[in-house]
């Protein structure tokens, strides 16, 4: 179900930006903890950049209301 969110930090990963679930930093090796984190709960990702624009860092935070 998560498979995305895996890709996302191995595809982060490979180019040096953290990425962090409700501000924990995760890596492709917790893909099994990332998915009992994420199982069950709606997730939106968003990026940060610097001042130059560049992405830095990509989160997913846990949504409790629409």
């Amino acid at each position: 179900m998560y498979s995305w969110v895996i890709s996302e930090i191995s595809d982060a990963e490979r180019v040096g930006v953290p990425v962090r679930v409700d501000g924990v930093l995760y890596s492709t090796r917790d893909a099994r903890v990332l998915h009992q984190v994420m199982e069950d709960h709606y997730y939106m990702k968003s990026y940060v950049g610097d001042e130059a624009g560049k992405i830095c860092e990509i989160d997913f935070d846990h949504i409790t209301e629409f």
